[in-house]
Formats: C-alpha cells, structure tokens, sequence
C-alpha cells in the first residue's frame, strides 16, 4: 500500500458539525513503511559496502591504498562469521571471495526477514477509524 494513497485525516464541516476522522490504518502503514525504510538504508549501507569490497578483491586493488583499506576494515567487522567458509579462487592477485557473496545473501535475507517481522507485528488485524464530532 502506498502511502500517498490514503488520507490519514479529514476535516468536514457539514451543516454546523465539524467531525474530524482518522484512518488509523493509515496512520500504521506509514510508521511501517518509516521503519522499514530505515532498516533497508541501513542493511543496503552494509551491502554496499561489501558489494564494494568484493569488486576491490576481484580487481587486487591494492590494501595499502587508504579507500581500499577503509573499505577492507569497514566490512571486515560484519563479514567475520563468513571467513573461511568456503574457498577463495585466486587468480593472478584477484581473489572471488564467495564469502561475501554469501555474507551479502545472508544480510538480504536478514533484512527482508526484519521487515516482514515490523510488518506482522505493527499491522493492526482489522480496519478501524476514529472519528471525532464537535457540535457548535
């Protein structure tokens, strides 16, 4: 559901009445969506990275250049669990490091899975409004 879609509140004025109603669905979807935004910024932030390295080892970019040992450190910390977990082909200096491939799978699937999880836990069951009335 796109959140553009539904008005979160209404104001009419009809013969005097002013009531004002509240989707509060609506209201819900994009606290989702806000928090799921959030989650996939951060875990494309930690693919990016690690896409990045990837491309440095296949192309043997030097370690001691200051972007590629930036990069090597950075991703270091949240490739840890996937080093040594299956070989590594080396070729004249470049290295496929299928770790990262899988570490990067891993972090997708982990993401996809926390946003279901926001999504099935914030979503309310059923369709409900509030609707408020003032008389004057």
């Amino acid at each position: 559901m796109e959140p553009h879609e539904r008005h979160e509140h209404v104001e009419i004025d009809e013969g005097g009445e002013r009531y004002e109603e509240e989707d509060l669905v609506a209201k819900r979807n994009n606290e989702i969506n806000r928090i799921n935004g959030i989650i996939w910024l951060v875990f494309g932030a930690i693919e990016a990275i690690i896409g990045i390295r990837v491309i440095l080892r296949v192309l043997a970019a030097d370690p001691d250049n200051a972007f590629a040992n930036f990069i090597y450190q950075i991703s270091r910390l949240f490739l840890m669990p996937f080093f040594g977990l299956v070989g590594e082909p080396v070729a004249d200096g470049s290295v496929l490091e299928l770790s990262s491939l899988i570490g990067m799978l891993i972090y997708l699937l982990v993401a996809w899975g926390i946003t279901r999880l926001v999504y099935l836990i914030m979503m309310p069951s059923s369709a409900r409004r509030l609707k408020t009335i003032q008389r004057h």
